[in-house]
């Protein structure tokens, strides 16, 4: 055999050991041996090991570059794409300010894009039975509408309106930096379910006064007196940061629980307490003003999850401060 041809019987086994890991690794790579097969046995399996070590080196190999290729074609076609985006912004005259805000917008859904993926890019979601989508979006949306006293009686009563409500009445909205969410005096829609991000609600009690601001965090909802009422917002809302929430429409939220007696009793329990909260605020000598960010009342116990935080107009104004810088 080669151990006795080359001479190599009276070296220990570790000598014996790094010689065999030698001739291995030569037959996976450029590299050479001096071992050399010297029975038919071994030139056999010196064979069978370097067709089995060129399949391996190719597939390694070829892997490594289909994935470094896919890498440098996604960079190529960000880089692209943030030239054309500047490239337009300044062929159509774009103010400085608002192109910096997309253009930071844009960075900021990429980089969450790639830590969390977007159902748009999964195409298998399109596969999807009906019922199936629905129980997705159920799972997606409940957990975060059930933080509303209303929505969670509503799910522990009867699971297919709360499946219709996640399914046809849900929405996820997306909000840049410095974004109006609403605007004084437009008519509400939807409530809303602040996800990620942070928000300032402004309004005025009095005209003569100056406005008071409200941070709202991760986990807050406002416009609550649109499930119940015709209702126009009071004040504004304006993204912080970068904010996500998860709406429900009003009126197809009314139209769902039309279909089903007794979540509409319910439903329209809570609006009468609702009604009756606000009457006893306004009969107070010193009423709380009714805004799109509804405080704690008397009746309804469970709105102490509600976590909203008032804040002095000087944590608001050094939030806004830091997010402008």
């Amino acid at each position: 055999g080669w151990v006795a041809l080359e001479g190599l019987e009276d070296l220990d086994y570790g000598t014996l050991y790094l010689i065999c890991m030698n001739w291995s690794l030569a037959q996976f790579t450029p590299g050479a041996s001096n071992v050399q097969p010297s029975t038919s046995v071994e030139r056999i399996y010196t064979i069978s090991i370097l067709a089995v070590g060129m399949v391996f080196s190719t597939v390694f190999v070829s892997s490594i570059t289909s994935t470094m290729s896919a890498v440098w074609t996604l960079n190529r076609f960000n880089n692209t794409q943030h030239v054309l985006l500047k490239k337009f912004l300044h062929q159509q005259r774009v103010s400085r300010t608002l192109a910096s805000r997309i253009t930071r917008y844009v960075d900021f859904v990429l980089e969450l894009r790639h830590k969390r993926v977007h159902s748009s890019k999964v195409h298998f979601l399109t596969l999807l039975s009906g019922p199936l989508h629905i129980e997705l979006l159920t799972e997606l949306h409940a957990p975060v509408i059930t933080d509303y006293f209303c929505f969670a009686q509503v799910g522990s009563m009867n699971m297919a309106t709360m499946r219709e409500i996640c399914a046809t009445a849900s929405i996820n909205e997306n909000f840049a930096k410095n974004d109006m969410v609403f605007n004084r005096g437009a008519e509400a829609k939807r409530i809303m379910f602040l996800t990620l991000g942070t928000l300032v609600y402004r309004h005025r009690s009095h005209s003569h006064l100056p406005p008071q601001k409200i941070k709202l965090d991760k986990g807050q909802w406002f416009v609550e007196p649109v499930l119940y009422m015709p209702w126009k917002h009071v004040g504004e809302m304006k993204a912080l940061t970068e904010a996500d929430t998860v709406s429900v429409v009003a009126a197809k939220f009314r139209d769902i629980v039309m279909n089903n007696r007794d979540v509409f009793l319910v439903t329209r329990g809570y609006a009468f307490a609702f009604w009756l909260d606000l009457q006893e605020n306004l009969s107070q000598t010193d009423p709380i003003p009714v805004t799109d960010v509804v405080p704690r009342m008397a009746h309804r116990p469970k709105l102490s999850r509600h976590k909203s935080n008032l804040t002095d107009e000087g944590e608001v104004k050094q939030s806004e401060d830091i997010q402008t810088h």
